[in-house]
């Protein structure tokens, strides 16, 4: 009582819980340091023994009260181990339950940032989506747009095409420029005295497996053709894109013959501008061998003669071009003889020669009845075309067209006879 041991009991005194033990009870007190607390006091079970007779001097009742007392003990025994072991899975459950709410936690944490991430990339989807939609507009824009420059470059092709095809090479550059690049082309080469046919085998092949170019002459082989976007353009598209001032639209249409040589060909023209008074850069020349891209022409060989009307009435003019007036090669070629028919007969334009130097030394020395003996000999069926296609094409013109062979024949003696006693006249 009152911080007083009674009992004599030996203790040691602490700050915390005192234990006190006595014959009959243990005392459990807790001591803070300013106050007692936590009392708990516990009987013990005591048996009085007579030392004399050996026995128990308990009353039935009393003993019925220890046993009771006793049972009693023992279950709060139980009791409390039950108590520290429903403590222990407690704080087995409390530390799991703190475990598994940390975890919750971690999780949660981990929810909420994959969740962040979601909306990130949900935002960056919508972003996105907006980009795709704005480029899907863009690409409607541009496609709207690339339609409408395709036609105009439809136009443009067609139009530039069509201008390709009237366009003529002056007779300046056949006279200063042609024979010189070709002399640099092909040195040691007399290409004067080649003839345009053996030209052609030099710059292309147009047998066997398909055209192909065997020289890029002035970049024709190279030069893209905007027409089919292939490589390979004509000679005068070239010489345009080498120097625009020796190309333009053709003002005289030259009637000729590939089995002609290149020098008396371009002496023949040269002689017929000195005699007709036009200066050599005011003529452009439609020239089939200039003009027309032979790589279509000769690959894929088109139909000249669906198209040969109109780059003659394209021209106005036209200027056929003889060898010789007796055995002419002129004479013995289907498409020349066609061509000066359509021209002056058909179209009515204005027709001109112009003779190479053995024939004007031939028509210095001749008569007209000599003139007239060789032309009777011209015969239109004779005559004679590169490609079978071409002949066969030209006589479906003369026969169902042009009144037959004999009214073609006669009209282009006619013709031929007019003009040579004409040239006769002035020389």
């Amino acid at each position: 009582d009152n911080g007083t041991i009674k009992a004599g009991q030996m203790v040691c005194v602490y700050k915390g819980v005192w234990k006190f033990e006595t014959d009959v009870e243990s005392v459990n007190i807790e001591w803070t340091g300013n106050a007692w607390t936590g009392l708990q006091v516990v009987p013990k079970l005591v048996a009085v023994v007579d030392p004399v007779l050996d026995r128990m001097p308990l009353l039935r009742t009393e003993k019925k009260a220890h046993e009771e007392i006793k049972r009693l003990s023992e279950d709060l025994k139980k009791t409390e181990q039950q108590i520290s072991a429903i403590s222990t899975d407690a704080d087995d459950a409390r530390k799991a339950f703190l475990e598994k709410d940390a975890a919750r936690k971690v999780a949660e944490e981990e929810a909420r940032r994959k969740q962040a991430e979601a909306d990130a990339a949900d935002e960056v989807v919508k972003q996105i989506d907006s980009r795709r939609k704005a480029y899907e507009a863009k690409q409607r824009d541009i496609q709207a747009a690339l339609i409408k420059a395709r036609d105009v470059l439809k136009d443009e092709t067609a139009k530039a095409t069509a201008e390709r095809a009237e366009s003529g090479i002056s007779l300046n550059f056949l006279a200063n420029n042609f024979v010189p690049e070709l002399k640099s082309q092909f040195p040691g080469v007399d290409v004067e005295n080649k003839t345009f046919s053996e030209l052609a085998t030099m710059f292309w092949d147009s047998g066997g497996q398909g055209f192909t170019h065997k020289t890029d002459f002035l970049g024709h082989a190279t030069l893209v053709d905007p027409s089919d976007c292939e490589a390979g353009v004509s000679l005068a598209t070239a010489i345009w894109a080498k120097d625009a001032k020796h190309v333009g639209k053709a003002n005289l249409f030259v009637s000729w013959t590939w089995k002609y040589k290149i020098g008396p060909f371009i002496e023949a023209l040269l002689e017929y501008a000195r005699r007709t008074g036009l200066a050599p850069d005011s003529l452009f020349l439609w020239v089939c061998f200039f003009t027309n891209n032979q790589r279509t022409w000769l690959g894929q060989h088109q139909d000249g003669v669906g198209v040969f009307a109109a780059n003659v009435r394209g021209a106005q003019r036209v200027v056929c071009v003889l060898d010789k007036y007796e055995d002419s090669l002129y004479f013995q070629r289907l498409w020349t003889l066609f061509e000066v028919f359509v021209a002056c007969i058909i179209l009515n334009l204005e027709v001109d020669l112009a003779i190479m130097e053995e024939g004007r030394a031939q028509l210095a020395e001749a008569r007209m009845r000599e003139i007239a003996r060789c032309l009777a000999s011209i015969d239109i069926t004779r005559a004679r075309a590169t490609f079978p296609s071409d002949e066969a094409a030209i006589w479906r013109q003369i026969n169902d067209v042009y009144g037959g062979a004999d009214l073609m024949t006669s009209k282009i003696k006619e013709l031929l006879l007019k003009l040579l006693n004409q040239l006769l006249l002035e020389t």
